[in-house]
């Protein structure tokens, strides 16, 4: 194919894209030499890319030939998506660094020659990094190693090896040096010990300190790699079993080292004590990093020494490069640590306000003081205290703290605390709460306190934090997958789906459709109350309603020919009541406007009318949302709510939003009835249109996901249908659900009626 061709077909693939001119042009050049038959196994992958990374594409046009030294044409498309899976996970760079190591990356692993991956030991390794830890963590997959309080990353494979037994074993050496910064304190070293760490807006003390300098990577090196070695040391004398079958690990790995760092080698020397314990060549260093391999060092001894060497190493000529860490090492992610930290420290905060304040209810002492300081107020009025002034049990000036010159171990010095010099007793929880708040905060602060006592009803300060707890609360948000079917895998932690809040508002629509619907309503309660139970005759039994007269005859027959007689000579009415949940899921999108919108409510309003009388358990649900990042879904009505005048108007408050990305809502939807134990699940959709979205979520890529979404439903144990009023459906519903699991309804006013009727024939 000649130079002009091949660009006309590299702007064809991408289209309706245009790229520069020039950058086409330089991918082309490793192109033009090569056979018909390669050149289209590559550009075959071109439309893979390019929608997800322009530059990630234009660098596979430039590795695709070298690689295909290495691997068959065939391999292209599993070397491309998994190319997009470290881009997903890690960025370009490293997805970049992937395919420039085809060797190594790609072709070891099919040969068997390399290790494990994360999802192989995941399962193996979290009873004993929650042995080690000590409560229920969680492991996660990342492109390196890293500890962010509850949540432990480990990298997503690892191939140092070609034995997967010692890949195994590093990777739970990996989990050990990761426990081993967290026991040690290493990312929340102070020299103020006064100092709450991190701070309210989530800034640990060590980043704060790290900035103060000139280089502030540099620094952290040095430091955290101190902090390795102090924590071999620690590892050592708690682990020695581990350690002891991990060195010879640990010395053939003394070859990795990129050499990448200043005059003297300091990285270099320190890499050598972190896996060997001793230098290979004794040098200028040697005497200082000793310090912190000394039992009994601390976070702030390796601080100290780390400023000392800083001075000597910082040099403002040249560009200082970081080197490569170790694997087990991983990195310092001080934001994220910082920001988790935050988070537990409000819910301790909440946990210990909920405790107390249900103590406090319980303690008579609370009433006799309040009302005496009523009185104390108003002398003489007989009344009650106006609502805004604050009532008898404020806080002013009390406090709980620990006693730092005692053990901090000892709970003695937390069961207690003062109110209004009255003392309180708390509980078992209360106390653990309580010493964990302190070693955090160095004391119970009064805001704590005042807040507690505002929600037992005994002080005014904690009433807004009661007003905020009786609000509905919503689940954090939510990543799923998303299926490309281009490539035929899945693009990781795509859709980002949230919960929102619908408000309950009032109208007259509830009762202006309870009212044009109520002979309909009538006879559809009289209808699914007849469905309540099926009845079934159950025949030879030992007892029952009547003689199962097939039964006798056999049984008397049995007689005469000498054979023993069945006992089993009754039939029973076997009633067999029904076991369903279901979820309705509502499309909100736009093109809902109007009279779609109004009869899709309707329809809502009927069928929860009906259902009332059934009996299944049900749930309400509203999708819609912009892009990926803003998948958005609407709880109407939980599975397990009742069916109140707040649903009703919630009901009422469904009004057009935004896109109709449908595959995230589903897959949402899924994760919600797993969780349910009923022997049929259904998935009801109601829909007016394809799923689609602002961005490039449309055509074939958004039915295709949806699809696979329906797929993952299936093989839950969900059955999905879907309820249509597109007129152009049936070009690709059947694709989608399957040619019996959706109805088209021609006339959006049938809505309404026809919707019980179907869920009648569904659950029939």
């Amino acid at each position: 194919m000649d130079s002009h061709g091949l660009q006309q077909r590299i702007m064809d693939l991408v289209s309706p894209d245009l790229p520069n001119e020039w950058d086409v042009e330089e991918a082309m050049e490793p192109l033009q030499s090569l056979p018909d038959d390669i050149l289209v196994a590559i550009l075959g992958q071109v439309p893979v890319i390019w929608p997800i990374s322009n530059s990630l594409c234009y660098s596979y046009l430039n590795l695709a030939a070298p690689a295909l030294k290495c691997i068959e044409p065939e391999l292209l498309p599993q070397w491309v998506n998994e190319t997009l899976d470290h881009y997903e996970r890690s960025g370009l760079k490293e997805a970049q660094r992937f395919m420039a190591d085809v060797e190594s990356q790609f072709v070891c692993r099919l040969q068997g020659r390399s290790g494990l991956r994360f999802s192989e030991i995941a399962g193996r390794l979290l009873p004993y990094g929650r042995g080690l830890f000590g409560r229920n963590i969680e492991l996660d997959k990342a492109g390196w190693a890293a500890a962010v309080t509850e949540t432990i990353f480990l990298p997503v494979e690892i191939s140092i090896f070609p034995d997967k037994a010692d890949n195994f074993l590093l990777y739970k050496l990996t989990l050990s040096f990761q426990w081993s910064f967290t026991a040690q304190g290493s990312f929340l070293v102070t020299r103020e010990q006064e100092q709450p760490n991190p701070l309210e807006n989530g800034r640990l003390w060590l980043q704060d300190f790290l900035v103060a300098f000139d280089n502030p990577q540099l620094m952290a090196d040095i430091y955290f790699g101190l902090e390795t070695l102090r924590a071999r040391v620690f590892l050592e004398r708690e682990l020695p079993g581990l350690m002891r079958d991990t060195a010879p690990l640990l010395v053939r790995m003394q070859a990795i080292g990129d050499g990448r760092d200043r005059d003297g080698r300091f990285f270099s020397l320190l890499q050598q004590l972190i896996l060997a314990r001793s230098p290979a060549v004794e040098n200028r260093w040697s005497a200082q990093i000793s310090r912190v391999a000394q039992t009994g060092a601390t976070a702030l001894d390796s601080l100290l020494l780390a400023e000392e060497l800083y001075v000597a190493l910082q040099s403002g000529d040249r560009e200082y490069v970081s080197p490569v860490p170790l694997v087990f090492q991983g990195r310092m992610e001080l934001d994220s640590i910082g920001a988790a930290l935050v988070q537990e420290r409000r819910e301790k905060k909440n946990l210990f306000i909920e405790g107390l304040a249900s103590l406090l209810v319980t303690l008579p002492e609370a009433g006799e003081q309040e009302k005496n300081s009523e009185e104390e107020q108003y002398p003489g009025s007989g009344q009650a205290a106006p609502p805004d002034a604050p009532t008898a049990m404020v806080i002013q000036g009390s406090r709980a703290t620990a006693d730092r010159e005692q053990d901090a171990d000892s709970e003695d010095t937390l069961r207690y605390i003062s109110i209004d010099n009255q003392q309180v007793e708390l509980s078992e929880e209360l106390v653990e709460l309580a010493h964990e708040i302190c070693c955090d905060l160095g004391q119970i602060p009064d805001q704590y306190i005042s807040s507690a006592a505002g929600r037992a009803g005994q002080g005014d300060p904690g009433r807004a934090v009661l007003d905020n707890a009786g609000g509905a609360e919503l689940c954090a948000p939510l990543t799923y997958d998303e299926w490309d079917y281009r490539r035929s895998g899945f693009r990781r932690n795509w859709c980002i789906v949230t919960e929102k809040e619908i408000p309950a508002t009032r109208s007259t629509f509830i009762s202006n459709t309870l009212a044009k619907y109520y002979g309909q309503i009538i006879r559809l309660r009289h209808q699914f109350e007849m469905m309540r139970t099926s009845e079934r005759f159950v025949r030879r039994q030992r007892d029952g309603d009547d003689i199962d007269l097939d039964a006798l005859v056999e049984s008397l027959a049995d007689t005469v020919a000498g054979h023993p007689p069945s006992d089993r000579l009754f039939i029973r009415l076997k009633r067999d009541e029904r076991d369903i949940a279901a979820l309705f899921l509502v499309d909100m999108s736009n093109s809902t406007r109007g009279w779609v919108g109004k009869a899709i409510k309707e329809a809502m309003v009927l069928i929860c009318e009906a259902m009332e009388s059934l009996g299944d358990r049900y749930g309400i649900y509203g999708f819609s949302g912009m892009r990926r990042l803003r998948c958005e879904i609407f709880p109407i009505k939980n599975i397990e709510q009742p069916y109140t005048d707040e649903v009703r108007q919630r009901i009422g408050s469904i009004e057009p939003r935004e896109y109709t990305r449908m595959a995230p809502a589903i897959r949402h939807m899924t994760s919600i009835l797993a969780e349910v134990d009923a022997r049929v699940r259904l998935l009801i959709t109601l829909s007016d249109g394809k799923p689609e979205d602002y961005d490039d979520y449309k055509g074939e890529y958004a039915i295709e996901d949806t699809r696979h979404a329906l797929i993952e439903a299936k093989m839950a144990g969900i059955h999905p249908f879907c309820i249509t009023i597109d007129q152009h459906a049936h070009e690709y519903m059947a694709h989608m659900y399957g040619e019996v699991n959706y109805i088209f309804i021609n006339d959006v006013k049938k809505l309404p009626v026809r919707m019980p009727e179907i869920y009648r024939v569904l659950t029939s």
